[in-house]
């Protein structure tokens, strides 16, 4: 079993120049700039305390894979609840955002080789939990929506009696 490594490498600039342009293309350029923005708002104080969050949140999951504890674990769920209010200092993420990164941790070589510095088989964990983790969230969502569909059907049937 691969033991935990280091945390997550930052990028170069060339690098972050090219995932932005990448970024700009799944999810157009107004969702980029503005998450650019919101970074270059931190100061290097915070912008060092958010990367150490994000590293954090990555190791405790590796800590979760290595301990045996699969999707749908409560540890796992709360690690990844804590993973998507992190998020937010970027962006604020959609289902589909989580989705997405969840797929692009295990597809895209940069970020394989960057999650593999922390565990050899994170990737492939990453994509697995995040994905029920979504479907989760995806079901939630829709289920509540029906119910508001439910009340709002019984409200109008009160209405026309």
């Amino acid at each position: 079993m691969a033991k935990k490594k280091r945390g997550l490498e930052p990028h170069s600039d060339e690098q972050q120049k090219q995932y932005e342009r990448e970024a700009r293309l799944q999810w157009g350029p107004a969702a980029v700039n503005d998450s650019i923005q919101r970074w270059n708002s931190y100061n290097k104080e915070r912008q060092d305390a958010i990367i150490a969050e994000g590293n954090q949140i990555y190791t405790e999951l590796a800590e979760a894979m290595a301990a045996g504890a699969t999707a749908g674990d409560q540890k796992v769920v709360a690690i990844l609840e804590r993973w998507r209010d992190h998020l937010n200092h970027f962006y604020e993420p959609t289902i589909d955002h989580l989705r997405g990164l969840g797929q692009l941790y295990n597809s895209h070589p940069d970020f394989i080789a960057n999650f593999q510095n922390i565990h050899q088989d994170l990737p492939v964990y990453l994509e697995q939990v995040i994905e029920a983790y979504v479907d989760d969230l995806e079901t939630a969502e829709l289920e509540r929506m029906l119910a508001e569909d439910e009340e709002m059907e019984q409200r109008r049937n009160n209405l026309s009696l």
